[in-house]
């Protein structure tokens, strides 16, 4: 239920701020994007009270959260305003998807952690898609009635997911003698270069829905429209093959080899769009962009494949909330960057900019197996497994 608000919402909120509450497009990207980032923060704290009070009761909290904060939005008419709504909003969803995986770890067996977040990741692209069709009739729409109404049902999507999490068993919190101090992750220096390394990987998903677009249509001869029928390709084909990939990251060694894949495939993504801009007939440009389309989706599977095999192998027992939640920010941080990298890079050095992106990959998975070796080193036997 929260993925369909979440497609939904994220579909539909720039037009929305823009169009119905009347903020500048500068001022909304602005306070979003500031707002974003001071979110972020939320999310070990938040981990760190999952390990306190129980995975469950935290993550029903988020949820609840998450759908009255989104109402913020209604009342939302200047910068400030929706600075601090994007800032609260922002720490619920980081918050929330850090404490996700560390649910779904505490309550499954270790042979079946990745693939029961494999099998999600698999829904919740099923129902984002669904929300962003419900978008599509909101803005084709166009009325402010509807976009209200569109924000009470996002709202409610996150509400109704919490009920259906009470069924879950409860996950008892760690014993006080075991608890951390709160700060355990982020003194972890070595999960936290690698956490922040391998986010960068995550570029992947603004390189297609921000950077695409504008490329298609400015610097090629493929159509335009090709843009949205990429992603739903892409989605399809993690629909189809999440599971099967990600069971390659149940060992750290296989954990190593999907970021190194995913790096590397991501790159050639990229040197395939840059492709696609030389002079050609717009059937041949296409087929270019649909080569670069099936390197990425192999890079992205991959990635997420490697980033829950290295986060929960290596996060520390005892504090897989904190942990996980030094997982989610780094991540989101890169999220709320992200887009605005992508638009300058490809924008403005063109080819160029293509090039540094293939870099960035390469560059963001080298370190991975260096990395590892420290971390273990530095855990010894507290880091937890994921079988």
């Amino acid at each position: 239920m929260s993925a369909l608000g979440g497609g939904l919402w994220f579909s539909m909120w720039a037009v929305y701020l823009t169009s119905v509450k009347g903020i500048p497009a500068a001022s909304m990207g602005l306070a979003m994007g500031l707002g974003g980032g001071a979110g972020l923060l939320a999310a070990v704290p938040v981990g760190a009270l999952a390990d306190r009070l129980g995975a469950r009761r935290v993550f029903i909290a988020v949820s609840v959260a998450r759908g009255l904060l989104v109402l913020l939005f209604l009342f939302t008419d200047d910068f400030w305003s929706l600075l601090v709504a994007a800032a609260l909003f922002t720490a619920s969803e980081t918050s929330g998807r850090g404490v996700k995986v560390t649910l779904i770890y505490l309550l499954m067996p270790g042979h079946r952690r990745l693939t029961v977040l494999a099998q999600a990741r698999v829904v919740q692209h099923i129902t984002y898609a669904a929300g962003a069709g419900a978008a599509a009739w909101v803005l084709s729409n166009g009325t402010a009635g509807a976009y209200y109404g569109a924000v009470a049902v996002v709202s409610l999507c996150a509400v109704l997911s919490a009920g259906v999490l009470i069924g879950l068993p409860p996950t008892p919190p760690v014993p006080p003698a075991r608890r951390s101090s709160g700060t355990r992750a982020v003194r972890d220096l070595p999960f936290l270069s690698l956490m922040s390394t391998t986010a960068l990987l995550s570029l992947c998903w603004p390189l297609l829905s921000s950077g695409l677009p504008l490329w298609l249509k400015y610097q090629t001869t493929a159509p335009v429209w090709l843009a949205p029928v990429t992603v739903v390709v892409s989605s399809l084909f993690i629909a189809l093959f999440q599971v099967r990939v990600t069971r390659q990251g149940e060992n750290l060694k296989g954990a190593i080899r999907s970021t190194r894949k995913a790096g590397a495939a991501l790159a050639v993504c990229c040197l395939l769009f840059a492709a696609a801009a030389w002079p050609a007939p717009p059937i041949l440009s296409s087929l270019v962009v649909l080569a670069g389309l099936t390197a990425h989706i192999y890079g992205e599977l991959h990635y997420v494949a490697s980033r829950w095999g290295l986060s929960l192998r290596l996060m520390r027992r005892d504090a897989e909330g904190e942990y996980q939640g030094l997982a989610a920010s780094t991540e989101g941080a890169v999220a709320t960057v992200g887009p605005a990298l992508i638009t300058t890079l490809v924008t403005g050095a063109l080819v160029g900019g293509w090039g540094v992106l293939a870099v960035i990959f390469v560059a963001a998975a080298a370190p991975t197996p260096a990395l590892c070796r420290r971390a273990l080193r530095a855990g010894g036997g507290s880091r937890a497994s994921v079988g």
